[in-house]
């Protein structure tokens, strides 16, 4: 099986995400990458935007995901990206996504990054 790969790098959201409660009220900067393994071979037969994966929808989904929804850790934050992705394109049949947070409360660091591949089953 030949497979496509489909990146958004560094998407940037800011939402209120955390344990801590300062988190929560004042929010953070978060930095998204997300490559999605695609089987795209329909597009050899037809040039249309409904034979591959729209990344407008998927970074819709994933600003969604962060605008409306509330985690205490982004481990579980980028595990529902990777859930939501893969049930709903059907053309994704792997994806991996690194959550950064620039500004984590660890004193000097460029950020703290969570990183997971999920494949379809």
């Amino acid at each position: 099986m030949h497979y496509t790969t489909i990146k958004i790098n560094n998407a940037k959201f800011y939402a209120y995400h955390g344990d801590l409660a300062y988190e929560k009220k004042y929010g953070n900067q978060f930095e998204v990458d997300i490559e999605m393994k695609c089987d795209l071979t329909e597009l050899n037969k037809t040039d249309k935007l409904s034979k591959t994966v729209d990344y407008l929808s998927v970074y819709n989904l994933v600003s969604d995901i962060f605008s409306k929804q509330k985690f205490n850790l982004i481990e579980t934050l980028n595990l529902r990206i990777c859930e939501e992705i893969i049930s709903k394109f059907d053309q994704v049949k792997k994806v991996k996504v690194s959550v950064r947070k620039p500004n984590a409360p660890l004193g000097i660091i460029d950020s703290i990054e969570i990183i997971n591949t999920m494949e379809k089953k």
